[in-house]
């Protein structure tokens, strides 16, 4: 028996997020949205492409926003019973989609082209959004003169991720952390580089690096065995889903939050919440300690001077709340209605 639609909230403005890939930071990004917009009062849904069929569409096509975090798939056109308006969401790192679209060019005929894409949604959305300045400024650049690209804040589930307790500090002393999406604008390259000379230098400090795919690993563990670097550290695949995560980050004492260009992410905003102090490269508002990209050497240099507590941390940034991003997309809407 097909269940029963609930009707739309009296006057609510009724919003469809529309996202795919599961455990990525965009997603838990439209969630957390969705979310704080219901506490605001809005009709808002989170539809991921991947777990809802296209047959359970029809319910959305009355929706006043749609919200495109990936893409608006184009089964859905035909099932809107009001004008399409796009609040798009441009959440890819401009060198990834560039790399990416390069990458997946070699595969021949009909590759994925993510920067064809990404041009695309800046051109036909009503309202073209970003969280990181660098990017604006990049989005702004390649928009008419008409396009304003609209800055929002990354927010967070401030109560969620500061309730964390420690299940018992991880090994190391100091422990130092990392758990990126294993791509090459935050891989732990860098750090399995400088790792050796890190622990050479203070022997007792252990890493934690987890999230390591198991198709890299026939990358990974050769190099990580030939310099050194597992000797002094914990590698694995292992992830946690969020109610655990925050504990965990309780329990280390550094995270290494490598997003190049300075650009920040999910992943150490939950860290520094949760925490633990949270290394960067510069520019990254939200880290306790920047260091410089490029020469892994410098790199090492720079965490033995952190590690050994000879460099005051920065003040990081407030961290925005889910609330306050919800408010800044609320103003999005009524500025294309």
């Amino acid at each position: 028996m097909a269940k029963k639609k609930e009707p739309k909230p009296k006057g609510a403005l009724k919003v469809c997020h529309w996202t795919a890939f599961n455990n990525s930071g965009m997603n838990q990004v439209a969630k957390t949205l969705c979310e704080a917009e219901k506490k605001l009062g809005l009709d808002s849904y989170l539809i991921n492409v991947h777990e809802v069929p296209s047959e359970q569409w029809d319910q959305y096509g009355d929706a006043d926003i749609h919200v495109p975090h990936t893409h608006f798939p184009n089964e859905m056109r035909k099932r809107l019973t009001r004008p399409l308006k796009m609040a798009w969401i441009s959440h890819g790192t401009p060198e990834y989609i560039v790399h990416s679209t390069m990458e997946d060019s070699k595969k021949g005929y009909g590759h994925s082209d993510s920067l064809q894409l990404w041009m695309y949604w800046m051109k036909t959305a009503d309202a073209v959004c970003t969280f990181w300045p660098r990017h604006q400024a990049i989005l702004q650049s390649m928009s008419d003169k008409a396009t304003q690209v609209r800055l929002l804040p990354l927010g967070m589930d401030l109560d969620f991720w500061q309730a964390g307790n420690s299940r018992g500090k991880f090994a190391g002393n100091p422990s130092v952390m990392t758990s990126e999406n294993s791509h090459f604008m935050k891989w732990a390259y860098d750090l399995f580089i400088a790792w050796p000379w890190i622990y050479k230098e203070i022997p007792d400090a252990c890493l934690h690096a987890n999230y390591i795919p198991t198709d890299q690993h026939r990358i990974w563990f050769p190099l990580v065995d030939r310099n050194g670097c597992s000797y002094g550290a914990h590698i694995s695949p292992l992830t946690w889903p969020h109610e655990e995560l925050r504990h965990i980050l309780n329990s280390i004492d550094f995270y290494w939050n490598g997003v190049r260009y300075g650009d920040f992410n999910r992943m150490g905003m939950e860290a520094n919440l949760s925490g633990a102090k949270v290394i960067s490269y510069k520019g990254n508002p939200y880290s306790h300690f920047w260091v410089n990209e490029g020469d892994q050497r410098e790199l090492a240099a720079s965490f033995i001077q952190i590690l050994k507590g000879e460099v005051e941390p920065r003040i990081p940034d407030p961290i925005p709340s889910d609330i306050e991003m919800a408010q800044a997309m609320m103003e999005v809407y009524a500025s294309i209605l």
